[in-house]
């Protein structure tokens, strides 16, 4: 009787807040002169080469694209269309598009600034002199999304001239190529020259003379930050030029018995970063209570640490865990993290049960704090002091 009664309870808490993507097709009408479509937008952080559209149509000529969102992605969803992997080729419609303006006709766009020739993508070679202080040497554009971490050089030759590194590279688009190098892996190590180096222009043999910072690998190691956030904050995780702002590969920082969180970036000189909530752009740290952004990224040395201890004083926007409740006449709070389930303010007994109403474990509690052994990925019922919650274990 009791799984019977725990399977109508999953049903009903399902029913009541899981969120789960679903997916959305988005179509646009062009002109005949568009050969290649991008959708760009919040959906992918307004990337031009991220989400390109199939040719559905010749005459009307439609594009189209399927793309998975959750009901929190789609709140307020604007995006816009290019056609080319580039702003140069943006709509000429200067209104972004809102998805809660959708209609199944799709969207249209009668004109764009620019159009792009599939005939412009190849392989170009870039090499680059620069001083004989420099020990590696990594080359970031449009090419790759600006990421300042992922296309390292090759040294090819030295002399008292300098050093000269070499790369093959592939752009979609030589007529908007723009580069520049970095004296090390990520931002800190930047050309000091704010100009971008222009294909077009400075063709692909250029000389780099100075950096921001010279990377030296014999001050390399592992950076601890310890973070104090505000009250409620489930999660923090370090997001920085370490591994070019790519939020998805985010270092997450292990919750302390005091609140606080600490993460170590492995094998780093300098850094800059800033840390989140979740491990999603909305939840990045703010300065105020009105979520004004930083006023610049933080800094880290191992030179002169390795040991920083920050304090996040607010949060761009707040998030709370799949899954979590407050018990309301204990205040017993339920939430999955790293592969576990995390109970706190039980004061009896507290039960683990999976999908199909199978005990997985039960303890006595004599603290305020429990944690189940590691679960596999899935939903899980959760009794604490006769109250029940379902939680999402990930």
């Amino acid at each position: 009787m009791k799984e019977k009664l725990l399977l109508i309870l999953l049903i009903a808490l399902i029913a009541n807040g899981m969120a789960f993507a679903n997916a959305y097709t988005f179509k646009v009408v062009t002109n005949d002169t568009t050969q290649v479509c991008y959708l760009v937008g919040g959906l992918n952080n307004w990337s031009t080469t991220a989400t390109k559209m199939t040719l559905a149509s010749e005459s009307p000529r439609i594009f189209t694209v399927d793309v998975e969102l959750t009901e929190e992605q789609i709140t307020d969803l604007t995006y816009k269309y290019c056609a080319g992997p580039d702003w140069k080729y943006q709509q000429v419609e200067s209104t972004d598009f809102k998805f809660s303006e959708m209609t199944e006709a799709g969207d249209t766009v009668s004109r764009f600034q620019a159009y792009y020739d599939p005939g412009q993508e190849a392989d170009v070679t870039i090499d680059v002199l620069v001083p004989s202080t420099v020990f590696v040497c990594y080359l970031t554009g449009s090419f790759n999304g600006w990421n300042s971490t992922s296309d390292e050089m090759t040294l090819v030759d030295e002399s008292v001239n300098g050093k000269e590194f070499m790369l093959t590279i592939h752009t979609l688009d030589t007529t908007t190529l723009e580069y520049k190098f970095l004296a090390g892996p990520g931002w800190p190590y930047e050309q000091t020259s704010s100009t971008n180096f222009n294909y077009m222009a400075d063709g692909g043999t250029v000389v780099c003379d100075d950096f921001k910072a010279i990377f030296d690998p014999s001050k390399v190691g592992d950076i601890t930050i310890n973070v104090t956030v505000p009250e409620g904050t489930y999660e923090a995780w370090i997001v920085g030029s370490y591994n070019g702002w790519d939020i998805s590969s985010a270092v997450q920082a292990t919750k302390n018995e005091d609140g606080t969180f600490t993460a170590i970036v492995p094998n780093v000189a300098d850094i800059e970063y800033k840390v989140w909530c979740y491990n999603d752009w909305p939840y990045e740290e703010a300065a105020d209570e009105n979520g004004t952004s930083l006023s610049s990224n933080r800094t880290a040395s191992y030179e002169t640490g390795p040991v920083f201890n920050i304090t996040v004083a607010y949060w761009k926007k707040s998030y709370t865990p799949t899954g979590i409740e407050q018990l309301s006449d204990r205040q017993i709070t339920v939430y999955s993290k790293k592969g576990q389930i995390v109970v706190e303010g039980a004061k009896s007994e507290v039960t683990v049960y999976d999908l199909w109403g199978r005990k997985i474990e039960q303890i006595k509690v004599n603290s305020d704090l429990y944690i189940s052994r590691f679960l596999k990925s899935g939903i899980y019922i959760v009794t604490a002091d006769e109250q029940a919650r379902k939680v999402y274990v990930r």
